[in-house]
């Protein structure tokens, strides 16, 4: 759907189905000079990839995630996006005192070039996509609206904090491990063995029991690995190095678990 005010333009797009994502990665590929994002939730690989081509042509980048939720889940990309030179904050200034979150960060808004603005339901996220019910307005040339979307982006911007590096861990050292629970790591050691599965997904072990620590990357990962010419090989006699959100599984134990092909370096 497309509106005409005068000189302002608003489009309407709607997920599932309705090409929300092609829409948010045309007018990232637009981009002139700037793309400010604000954004709950940013897990989407193709959204995340846009906008590292973008800042890989020149254009400056600024991301706002909220704090709690990309600590939270396993496969939020503000480590890869920092990792590819994208300036990240994460905003935790709903932190009370004693620890507790009384509120979120739960803006969903990018602002390009400061004449067009994306805002509405969507996080960028594979479930918005593929499965939740959800919109987005594209809007351009609405200069007082737009302004006003700045100065929200600015307040919180000044207010949120950049990423600590995250610790670099034994895979051999359990208690250290365990120490870490919950948190984004980078494990650095010689694996004791690995496999591909027949469904295609790389284990990596540190260990041969239950307790010892595993990194998983998924099929789709595996994938883009073997598309960049990556020698699995060399997993048998190399330190790698490993980064990603470390969790205890009741099942499997100790694990990292991803979908970035990034999240594997052979040293």
């Amino acid at each position: 759907m497309l509106i005409l005010i005068l000189s302002i333009t608003i489009q309407a797009f709607f997920s599932p189905g309705g090409g929300v994502r092609d829409a948010i990665i045309e007018e990232i590929k637009g981009a002139r000079q700037q793309i400010d994002v604000a954004m709950y939730i940013l897990t989407d690989r193709e959204l995340s990839n846009a906008i590292v081509d973008a800042s890989n042509r020149g254009i400056e980048v600024r991301v706002i995630l909220d704090e709690l939720k990309s600590m939270e889940i396993k496969y939020s990309k503000h480590i890869f996006l920092e990792g590819k030179g994208i300036e990240i904050r994460l905003d935790g200034s709903h932190l009370s005192r004693n620890g507790k979150y009384k509120g979120i960060m739960h803006h969903k808004f990018s602002i390009i070039d400061g004449s067009i603005l994306i805002t509405g339901s969507y996080n960028w996220t594979h479930s918005a996509e593929e499965l939740n019910d959800e919109n987005i307005l594209i809007i351009k040339e609405a200069e007082n609206i737009i302004k006003e979307y700045e100065k929200e982006f600015k307040k919180i911007w000044e207010r949120s904090s950049s990423i600590k590096s995250p610790p670099v861990l034994n895979p051999y050292n359990i208690s250290q491990l365990k120490k870490n629970i919950g948190k984004w790591v980078i494990v650095v050691g010689k694996p004791s063995n690995w496999n591909i599965s027949r469904s295609g997904h790389l284990f990596i072990d540190f260990g041969d029991s239950k307790d010892d620590f595993t990194f998983l990357l998924w099929k789709e990962g595996v994938d883009k690995l073997k598309d960049r010419g990556f020698h699995f090989e060399l997993l048998d006699n190399s330190v790698i190095e490993l980064q990603g959100k470390l969790i205890l599984h009741e099942k499997y134990g100790l694990e990292i678990v991803t979908d970035s092909p990034d999240a594997i370096k052979v040293q």
